[in-house]
C-alpha cells in the first residue's frame, strides 16, 4: 500500500469511507473500533480469497517467483468472472501486510470499481490512479476506523500493541492515526 498525502479525493470521499467502516462493522455485529478482520468481511460480502501459494500446482514457476525470488512485485488483485470477483493475495506477506493487501482489493468491490485490462498496450501495467487512490485511502479506513484510532489513542496502546490489536501494519497504524488527528483531538477534549 501506498499512501500519498497529496491526492486530491472526490467532494465527500473521505467522509464516505468512514460511513463504509462503520457500516460494514455494524453488517458484522462489532463495535465502530473493533477490530475488523479482512477475511471475514469478504466471506460477508460473498467475495473468495485465495492465496498465491494455492497455484503452486498450476503455475509452479510464477508462483516461486513471486513469492521466493520478488515478493514485492505482487501483493493482491482481482480477478474478474462476468461480475464475480475473486481475490488472490501474496500469502509470502506477513499476515498484517496480507491483511492490508486484502483490505485494499475489498475497497475496490466496496466502491464498486469496474474490471480494467491488466495490461496496456504496450505491455506495462494498466492502473486507473483514481481507483488505486480510493483503495489506498479506504483500505486502511477500514482496518482502523476513525473510532479504532480514537481508541488507540484513548486507551494509550503503543503502536506495536496496536499492531497487534488490529492486525495492521504499523505504517497503516500511523497513518490513521496522522489522518485522523486522533491524538490532537483527544488532547484537546481532555484539556
Amino acid at each position: 500500500m501506498k499512501f500519498n498525502s497529496k491526492v486530491n479525493y472526490r467532494r465527500g470521499f473521505k467522509k464516505e469511507a468512514n460511513d463504509y467502516a462503520r457500516e460494514l462493522r455494524a453488517e458484522l455485529g462489532i463495535e465502530p473500533h473493533a477490530r475488523l478482520c479482512p477475511w471475514q468481511l469478504a466471506e460477508h460480502l460473498d467475495i473468495p480469497v485465495e492465496p498465491l501459494s494455492a497455484f503452486r500446482d498450476t503455475i509452479s514457476e510464477a508462483v516461486h517467483y513471486l513469492m521466493v525470488e520478488d515478493t514485492k512485485s505482487f501483493s493482491a488483485v482481482t480477478v474478474f468472472d462476468g461480475m464475480r470477483r475473486l481475490i488472490v493475495h501474496n500469502d509470502s506477506h506477513d499476515i498484517f501486510r496480507q491483511s492490508s493487501n486484502i483490505s485494499h482489493e475489498l475497497s475496490h468491490a466496496i466502491l464498486l470499481h469496474p474490471p480494467t485490462e491488466p495490461f496496456s498496450e504496450y505491455g506495462c501495467r494498466n492502473l486507473n490512479q483514481e481507483y488505486e487512490d480510493e483503495a489506498n485511502w479506504l483500505g486502511p479506513t477500514l482496518l482502523i476506523s476513525e473510532e479504532a484510532a480514537l481508541h488507540i489513542v484513548r486507551t494509550e496502546m503503543t503502536i506495536d500493541e496496536a499492531v497487534e490489536h488490529y492486525g495492521a501494519t504499523k505504517q497503516v497504524i500511523n497513518m490513521r492515526l496522522n489522518v485522523t488527528g486522533a491524538r490532537k483531538r483527544l488532547t484537546f477534549i481532555t484539556r
